[in-house]
C-alpha cells in the first residue's frame, strides 16, 4: 500500500469516528423514546472501548519513550493489537499502569464496566420495566461522558510530556 492510499486510509477512518462521536451525541439528546438512551448507552461503552486502546497506546508509548534502559524496553501496543479485548479486560489492562492523575480514570470505568455489564445482562430479562432501563442508560451516559472527559484529560497531559 502506498503513502497516498495510508493517508486516504487515515482520513476515511477519522472522519467516520468523528461521524460516530457527533450522531452518538444526538442519539443522546434525544428524549421522546427510551430506546434511545438505551442505544446512546450502549454505544457510549464502546465509544469508551475504542478511546481506551488509542489512551493504552499513547501510556505504552509515553513509557517507551521515558524509558532510559539500554536493555530492556515495553513493547508498544497498537490498538489493533487489543482490538479482541473486551471493555473489562481494557480496563484491567488500564489497572496496570500506576499514577495519581489515573486513579479516578480506573475508579470510573471499572464502576462503568460492572454497570455495563449489568445493563447488558438485564437487558431483556424480566424484572426491570422500560423506565428503569432507561434511567439505568441515563445514569450509565452520565458515566461514559465522564470517562470520556479523563480520557481526553489524560491524552492531553500524556501530549504535554512528549
Amino acid at each position: 500500500m502506498d503513502e497516498s492510499e495510508l493517508r486516504k486510509r487515515l482520513v476515511d477512518w477519522l472522519v467516520k469516528i468523528k461521524f460516530l462521536k457527533d450522531q452518538i451525541g444526538k442519539l443522546e439528546n434525544l428524549k421522546n423514546f427510551p430506546i434511545f438512551a438505551i442505544s446512546a448507552f450502549l454505544l457510549k461503552s464502546q465509544l469508551i472501548e475504542f478511546e481506551l486502546k488509542q489512551v493504552i497506546f499513547s501510556l505504552d508509548l509515553y513509557l517507551y519513550f521515558q524509558n532510559r534502559s539500554k536493555i530492556l524496553k515495553k513493547v508498544v501496543r497498537t490498538p489493533k493489537d487489543l482490538d479482541d479485548l473486551t471493555l473489562g479486560k481494557l480496563v484491567r489492562e488500564v489497572e496496570q499502569f500506576e499514577g495519581d492523575r489515573l486513579e479516578d480514570l480506573k475508579a470510573n470505568l471499572r464502576a462503568l464496566a460492572s454497570k455495563r455489564n449489568e445493563f447488558n445482562h438485564r437487558l431483556f430479562s424480566q424484572g426491570k420495566d422500560v423506565t428503569k432501563l432507561s434511567i439505568d442508560a441515563e445514569e450509565g451516559i452520565k458515566a461514559a461522558n465522564k470517562i470520556l472527559r479523563l480520557l481526553e484529560k489524560l491524552e492531553i497531559e500524556l501530549k504535554s510530556h512528549e
